[in-house]
């Protein structure tokens, strides 16, 4: 952010702002089956049935499509058979997001309340008249707390980034979004060991130990098909959660771990892979530091120990450890997405993190993928720089 203190924006500029940033967002992240309801008329013809190659939009996942269009309405949608991350595969919520552009119900112009909450009271208004009110409604407010009184929230769609760059645009770093409600923990633990959150390479495992993550019933793709397709290929899944989830239920083995000590199990394994000299010496000694304190720091925790803290028997937490080792590089504790949340969250997923350093699983085929780097397009903002923000964020403080 620039040190130098800028004017308060005007509302036609702010609307500059936030049409030219827009215009970014659909360069970077085109969705071409709305493009299928945007086309000139005069491009029309008789019975045209057309296939729009786009990406699903109805969680997280963005699983491959290919939408089947007559005279430009969306008649259905197919998985798209050479994408690489839904291997041509489409869930039934994805199916269902052709809803998202023809229910009834779907809101298709802006709408004020008037009168109080809950007596369903709505005030029909042009675009003109709604980009005027919030861009009034962020005025004030923002001269009322200052800019950071205005938290903005991202949701799982294609239309995050925007979302963080309008927020830098209008000078408020309060912005949370789903990595910061799901995913903030398990990425800052990596990050902080690795430096990047990697991928893990689930289809070529031989040896999964999962902690809380639910992938035959919360799905994730590729992850949920590749570890079924991998289970049938002889891996070994050992579940750690103190509910039988349906991947529990179809897990090599199941260990109802008590809440929160997550850490406590991890720790015990590090303790066996190193006092065993179970650790891949080679990728230790050249690409880590810091490891002859680990080895001191987890000399206390011995599986007797975690024992006592899991509620899972020591010779299972010592067995687990040694056929963790054995099956890697091709092994590995599975990142997840998330899991339960505690204070010290962050910390149980760096032990997962550390454990899979110990594998030397890192960039191996069946271990942790070093994401591929690819150059987005992208817009330079200025942000403005507001003298009155507070030094902290509105969620300073709180554990993560």
């Amino acid at each position: 952010m620039s040190a130098t203190k800028t004017q308060m924006i005007s509302r036609r500029k702010f609307l500059q702002i936030s049409g030219a940033l827009a215009a970014a967002t659909a360069v970077t992240n085109p969705c071409r089956v709305l493009y299928a309801l945007t086309r000139d008329k005069g491009e029309i013809t008789p019975n045209e049935i057309r296939e729009v190659f786009s990406a699903c939009d109805m969680c997280f996942n963005k699983c491959g499509l290919i939408a089947h269009v007559e005279n430009d309405v969306i008649k259905k949608l197919d998985p798209n058979p050479k994408s690489l991350k839904s291997r041509g595969m489409l869930c039934a919520r994805g199916n269902a997001g052709v809803k998202q552009l023809y229910d009834p119900d779907r809101l298709k112009y802006p709408l004020l309340r008037k009168g109080a909450r809950g007596d369903g009271k709505w005030q029909r208004l042009s675009w003109d008249q709604a980009l005027d009110h919030a861009a009034e409604q962020l005025d004030k407010i923002g001269k009322e707390y200052t800019r950071c009184g205005f938290l903005f929230m991202a949701g799982t769609d294609m239309q995050s980034t925007f979302v963080h760059q309008f927020a830098e645009a209008y000078g408020s770093y309060n912005v949370i979004s789903h990595e910061s409600n799901c995913l903030l923990s398990r990425n800052r633990a990596f990050l902080d060991t690795y430096g990047v959150m990697p991928t893990p390479d689930v289809l070529n495992c031989k040896y999964v130990i999962m902690p809380g993550a639910n992938r035959f019933e919360a799905l994730v793709t590729p992850d949920s098909m590749d570890l079924m397709t991998a289970k049938g290929n002889k891996s070994k899944l050992v579940v750690l959660d103190p509910r039988f989830t349906k991947t529990a239920a179809l897990a090599d083995e199941w260990y109802p771990i008590k809440p929160g000590t997550d850490m406590a199990f991890f720790l015990s394994l590090a303790h066996v892979i190193i006092s065993e000299g179970l650790y891949d010496k080679t990728f230790i000694k050249e690409k880590t530091f810091g490891f002859e304190e680990l080895r001191e720091h987890v000399r206390q925790y011995t599986p007797q120990w975690a024992e006592k803290e899991t509620d899972i028997p020591a010779k299972d937490i010592a067995r687990i450890a040694r056929e963790l080792a054995a099956a890697a590089p091709s092994a590995m504790v599975y990142p997840g997405r998330r899991s339960s949340d505690y204070e010290d969250s962050t910390q149980i997923r760096r032990s997962y993190a550390i454990v899979n350093a110990l594998l030397g699983n890192w960039d191996q085929e069946g271990g942790l993928q070093v994401p591929k780097k690819i150059k987005p397009g992208s817009m330079h903002i200025e942000a403005p720089f507001y003298e009155d923000n507070p030094d902290d964020r509105v969620d300073a403080g709180r554990a993560q």
